[in-house]
């Protein structure tokens, strides 16, 4: 008897299982917010397309989207049967590097991102200060270039250009207004010239 139920219970849950596949199919795949990235890009990394079963529609289907650079986040919503809706939010480029990628506001590289960004040109020898770069930027929104090497900082303006051998005393010093001539900075002290 309790063989009997098992079967059933199995044949039962087979023909639910068969039913969500066939009466439920997904009809439409809207994609929101998707600035850089194509909407068949992100449909096939989230292999969701029509046909595909409604119900069994879950956010594994997000995981190698999340994976991508250019989303900070992305969610899944399935508003009525049938219709499924991706919602994402793309990292903004913010300061283009010389390889043609770009600093997202948050630090992240974005591959190819550098003629979107509206930051300045940064330009260096060695490991990205990424951190340290965000922070000139901030500090000076007027500057036109960001160059980095292992002996320091340059911040160039239309005014000016300073340098110091580390970024928090170029930020320090950008609360006393944009550089004018040439400023190096150092822990014990300032000198200008024309």
């Amino acid at each position: 008897m309790v063989r009997m139920k098992l079967v059933l219970a199995s044949l039962f849950a087979a023909t639910l299982y068969v039913a969500s596949l066939v009466l439920f199919p997904v009809e439409s795949v809207v994609v929101e917010g998707n600035r850089h990235l194509q909407k068949q890009e992100i449909l096939a990394r989230t292999q969701l397309h029509a046909g595909e079963p409604w119900l069994w529609v879950g956010n594994g289907h997000l995981k190698a989207l999340r994976q991508d650079p250019w989303v900070a986040e992305a969610r899944l919503e399935k508003p009525r049967i049938g219709e499924v809706r991706l919602i994402l939010r793309e990292r903004e480029p913010f300061l283009p590097l010389a390889d043609g990628n770009a600093l997202a506001t948050d630090g992240t590289v974005l591959p190819g991102g550098a003629p979107m960004a509206k930051g300045p040109q940064v330009e260096g020898q060695g490991p990205l200060p990424v951190q340290d770069l965000l922070a000139l930027a901030r500090a000076y929104p007027e500057a036109t270039r960001l160059r980095y090497t292992p002996a320091g900082f340059w911040v160039e303006t239309p005014q000016g250009v300073a340098f110091a051998p580390e970024a928090r005393l170029l930020v320090k010093y950008a609360q006393a207004g944009a550089p004018k001539g040439k400023v190096y900075l150092y822990s014990w002290g300032v000198s200008v010239s024309p």
